[in-house]
C-alpha cells in the first residue's frame, strides 16, 4: 500500500524561470559527470545518465544520518511548471514525486508532493507500516531540506 508524502512548500524570492532553471539543470550535470559535494560514493550527489529531451535518467546520491542512499529515477521536466520524479531503482519499492512552480512576484512557490512504498513480502502489511511510521518521516526530511538548499542558491543568484 502507498503512503502520501505530506505536501511541502517553501517561497523563493526568485523569479520562477530562474527557480526552475536552476533546479531544473541539477546542478549542470552533464552526461555521465558526478555533481554534488564531491563525486565520492559517500558523498551526496547527482549523475546525469541520459537525456532525452525533457526526459532524463537520473542517478541520486542523497543522506540521511549515517546512511547513504542511492537513487535511479526517471526525471521529466514541464518547463518553468513543474517536474516529476519517478522511482525505478533504490530502498524504496516505490516512490513518485511533483515538484510544482507557482509565481507570485516577485517570488516562487515550490511544492512538493508524492507518494512512496516499501513492501515486505514475507507480510505485506508490515511494508506500509514501515513506509508510514519510519521511512516518510526521513523521506520527508530529506525532501525540505534539498527544498531549503535550493531556496538558498537560488536567493543568492538573485543576491550576486
Amino acid at each position: 500500500m502507498k503512503v502520501w508524502l505530506r505536501t511541502q512548500r517553501v517561497n523563493i524570492q526568485a523569479p520562477r524561470s530562474e527557480v526552475f532553471r536552476l533546479i531544473s539543470s541539477f546542478g549542470g550535470a552533464d552526461i555521465g559527470e558526478p555533481s554534488g559535494t564531491s563525486a565520492g560514493d559517500f558523498e551526496e550527489g547527482k549523475t546525469l545518465l541520459e537525456r532525452d529531451g525533457n526526459r532524463l535518467l537520473m542517478e541520486f546520491r542523497s543522506r540521511d544520518g549515517r546512511k547513504m542512499y542511492r537513487t535511479l529515477e526517471e526525471v521529466m521536466l514541464y518547463p518553468e511548471e513543474r517536474i516529476t520524479f519517478r522511482h525505478i531503482e533504490g530502498p524504496l519499492n516505490h516512490s513518485q514525486e511533483e515538484s510544482q512552480f507557482t509565481e507570485e512576484n516577485p517570488s516562487t512557490t515550490m511544492t512538493n508532493n508524492g507518494e512512496i512504498e516499501c513492501r515486505m513480502h514475507w507480510l505485506p502489511f508490515a511494508g506500509w507500516a514501515v513506509a508510514r511510521i519510519y521511512v516518510k518521516r526521513h523521506y520527508e526530511r530529506l525532501v525540505i531540506r534539498h527544498m531549503n538548499s535550493f531556496k538558498d542558491q537560488a536567493e543568492g543568484n538573485q543576491a550576486g
